[in-house]
């Protein structure tokens, strides 16, 4: 998706009754300009030795014109960090929407999140190779985006499809049960990113490791 389109998604859901003036449209550039500029720094350097100079020199903006969007470097990263999961989100509700059994959506939803992973394997290397040197980067602050919380309700939705079909158990709750998926593609996740020689194997291969996990458990059948 370019830049023009992300203006116009934004201004249909935020503004529909108003045209977009010069002024809003600029602000919305500059802003994706920095954005765009933030990622391609934080992927090259690591969140670590990224600065806000150099994201600023990569947009080709005033140092100052970066702090009037983000305050510091840590709002700008989970800025773009929220920005990437509203788009992956975008992608699991537009995937899912298209099978109707549980199973089949499990499939797409795993599916789906280990090739956007894969898709953006150097920008989220950073929560592997540096997540403890920075404060930005503490799992609490993660955890408390608006869309990574949306992430966790789509998951349960999942789930809750799956124990009507008695495809899940019912003897837990939807959100417990939902809370234990995501740990085990995140680990699984993690782990690929870990690995010295990036793209040595699709992290989607995994898909099919995951759902058996999740639906059938580690015990000898």
């Amino acid at each position: 998706m370019n830049v023009n389109s992300l203006i116009e998604d934004k201004f249909i859901t935020e503004k529909p009754e108003l045209s977009l003036s010069r002024r809003e449209r600029d602000k919305l550039l500059r802003r994706a300009d920095i954005l765009r500029a933030a990622e391609h720094v934080f992927a090259l350097k690591g969140y670590y030795e990224a600065t806000i100079q150099d994201i600023a020199r990569e947009a080709q903006y005033a140092t100052g014109t970066v702090y009037l969007y983000f305050k510091d470097k840590e709002s700008l990263y989970f800025s773009l960090v929220e920005r990437k999961y509203s788009d992956l989100l975008a992608i699991l509700k537009e995937r899912t929407s298209v099978a109707r059994a549980a199973r089949e959506k499990l499939e797409i939803f795993i599916h789906e999140n280990l090739g956007f992973f894969e898709r953006n394997q150097d920008f989220f290397r950073i929560f592997v190779s540096e997540g403890n040197k920075s404060q930005a980067l503490k799992v609490g602050r993660f955890h408390k985006l608006s869309v990574i919380k949306q992430h966790r309700e789509f998951v349960t939705e999942l789930v809750k499809l799956g124990q009507e079909e008695r495809l899940i158990r019912s003897d837990f709750s939807a959100k417990q049960i939902g809370d234990v998926l995501i740990p085990i593609f995140m680990s699984v996740v993690f782990n690929w990113l870990k690995e010295e020689s990036k793209g040595a194997k699709s992290l989607s291969r995994m898909s099919g490791f995951i759902l058996d996990m999740f639906l059938n458990g580690a015990g000898k059948k």
